[in-house]
């Protein structure tokens, strides 16, 4: 149902179009913000974008269609369609619009005005979470106004209310550009332990190789090598290059525009991390939270690549949020530009592979990856990604052999998210009918990772749904629950443990739960029809099982199903 404010707000523009407009463009006026609300609500930013610009007004008071307009042609990526925006918001009497000065700033930089940029943030922003980063930005044009030392002296004055996580890594390239490696040094070494990101890791390895100590820079790679993101990659060539000889150059000397792209992009990263965190921890305690929202986040990223087209972990940054928003055409277009040399150009690929899973492209999909892990005999997750795609296609076998490659390669001291490997073949195993090779797997991955709710569950449910290791099986999926209490699936589980004990009482309000949590998960669903039925509650039962059919179950479970609604289940052997 319509909040009453929107519902407010929607007959006040009714209203203001009616009177500003002629009728057919009122009626055009008003299906174009219709049409970009529904647009903004499934995340389809474009034609949010295309909506919103169509349905403004030329009057003062439609400033919100114009905030819309403006907003979404940033997150779809049109930031000179954008700019007009911008000013007109600005120009709006008592406005104090942050984003649009921001833009407005971005745009004098990039174009070398920056006194002009400085003047725009002078009157400040009151988005808080704008203002720790506008000082940044502040700080790169006065640096490219008057030098370095300027943006370090901007950067270091105390503050006792503003936020200084992001200063780190821009004092460590400020310093470095400025001459001053004690001070970049200390400041780098801040960097990669707060807020610095991809982007700080590789900027202080860079710096190191720069310092001639390639001691300390060889033993901070091989630190680096240990990891299962981008920076295994990013360490292997770095590695390869302290070998050679070879010094990298890579944010030796950073632009004002370069800085401020940085900055942007950072902001992004850490709103989309608190955004996930917050949406996770909902999920956990069992609200429900709709769509994903990553809106700003994407603006904040389309902003820093306008100002630096060649920032990877940017495009990557993306091309990840588009896949999710369903805009895969777009997503394959941006990443498909990040090339082999960069530490981003594995998961670049994995993103493209799922773009074109998506699309229906699956044979295309195959072949990028297939292609990939010939060329690149250490990228893990890219093989994982393989692994992951053939299992969806009910290729199991072909993902086990990629799987068995894959944990082939892993070092003796297997990290702490290689549990991953070995859940990914024992699901593809089951499906393969090979019970002792997946519960090995199994049982490896908890020994791996003991405090990981999803294999403690995964086993624990193997086990009961076989009727085997009931009371260590109850024992994995409690201490699943305790850990993940908001997850159905988990709830299943336990719910189902029960039933395989003939604890029917029991087990139904916990299937019961779950399915309220996964409403469209067929297991679920098929589960609690068979509660029902031993609980004598036969119609309830027989309406589940249609419902689980509905759901579109996997094949092996359809045949089951209807034998079900044919003749019920058998009498129970407990």
């Amino acid at each position: 149902m319509r909040s009453n404010s929107s519902r407010f707000f929607f007959i006040a523009f009714a209203l203001l179009v009616a009177g500003c407009v002629t009728p057919q463009r009122e009626e055009s006026v008003v299906g174009d913000y219709l049409s970009g609300r529904l647009a903004a609500r499934t995340n389809n930013v474009s034609a949010a974008a295309a909506a919103f610009s169509g349905a403004q007004v030329d009057t003062p008071r439609s400033q919100r269609v114009l905030r819309d307009a403006f907003f979404f042609q940033l997150a779809s990526g049109n930031i000179i369609q954008a700019m007009p925006l911008a000013e007109k918001l600005t120009n709006e009497p008592d406005s104090d619009d942050g984003l649009a000065k921001v833009v407005l700033a971005a745009r004098e930089i990039k174009n070398g005005r920056y006194q002009s940029a400085r003047d725009i943030l002078a009157s400040g922003v009151e988005a808080s979470y704008f203002a720790a980063t506008v000082k940044i930005i502040d700080a790169w044009a006065a640096t490219a106004i008057e030098g370095p030392n300027t943006g370090l002296d901007m950067l270091t004055v105390p503050s006792v209310s503003e936020f200084k996580g992001f200063n780190p890594l821009h004092l460590a390239l400020m310093a470095d550009k400025a001459g001053r490696p004690e001070d970049a040094l200390a400041a780098h070494q801040l960097s990669v332990m707060t807020f610095g990101g991809g982007i700080g890791r590789i900027a202080f390895g860079a710096f190191l190789e720069r310092s001639a100590d390639s001691d300390a820079a060889r033993e901070y790679y091989e630190l680096l090598a240990q990891d299962t993101g981008p920076e295994r990659r990013l360490a292997r060539q770095a590695l390869a290059r302290i070998d050679s000889g070879e010094v990298s150059q890579a944010y030796a000397d950073v632009s004002a525009a370069e800085g401020v792209s940085i900055a942007l992009y950072t902001l992004a990263g850490a709103i989309l991390q608190q955004t996930s965190n917050q949406r996770a921890a909902a999920l956990r305690a069992g609200f429900n939270v709709g769509e994903v929202n990553y809106n700003l986040p994407l603006l904040l990223t389309r902003l820093s690549l306008y100002l630096n087209p060649s920032l990877d972990d940017a495009r990557r940054f993306a091309g990840s949020i588009l896949n999710i928003y369903g805009d895969h055409e777009e997503a394959i277009t941006i990443l498909e530009t990040v090339e082999f040399s960069s530490p981003y150009y594995e998961h670049s690929l994995i993103e493209i592979a799922r773009s074109l899973a998506s699309l229906d492209k699956n044979k295309e999909a195959l072949s990028l990856l297939r292609g990939a892990a010939r060329r690149d005999p250490e990228a893990l997750e890219l093989r994982l990604s393989l692994a992951s795609l053939q299992a969806s296609q009910n290729k199991y076998s072909a993902a086990v052999k990629t799987l068995d490659d894959l944990i082939g390669r892993l070092d003796a001291d297997v990290d702490g998210d290689a549990w991953r490997y070995y859940l990914a073949r024992a699901t593809s195993l089951l499906e393969l009918d090979q019970w002792p090779r997946a519960e090995k797997d199994l049982k490896r991955a908890v020994e791996i990772a003991p405090e990981e709710a999803t294999v403690l569950n995964y086993l624990g449910y193997s086990w009961a749904e076989r009727g085997v290791n009931l009371d260590e099986a109850f024992g994995l999926i409690e201490k699943a629950v305790s850990l993940e209490p908001g997850s159905g699936a988990i709830i299943d589980s336990l719910g189902w443990a029960h039933y395989q004990r003939g604890d029917y009482e029991e087990a139904v309000g916990h299937l019961e739960q779950a399915a309220s949590l996964e409403p469209s998960d067929p297991t679920v669903t098929d589960h609690l029809g068979d509660v029902y039925w031993r609980l004598g509650r036969k119609i309830e039962a027989r309406y589940q099982w249609r419902r689980a059919l509905e759901l579109e179950p996997p094949i092996a479970r359809v045949d089951a199903i209807n034998a079900k609604l044919d003749a019920g289940l058998p009498d129970a052997d407990i």
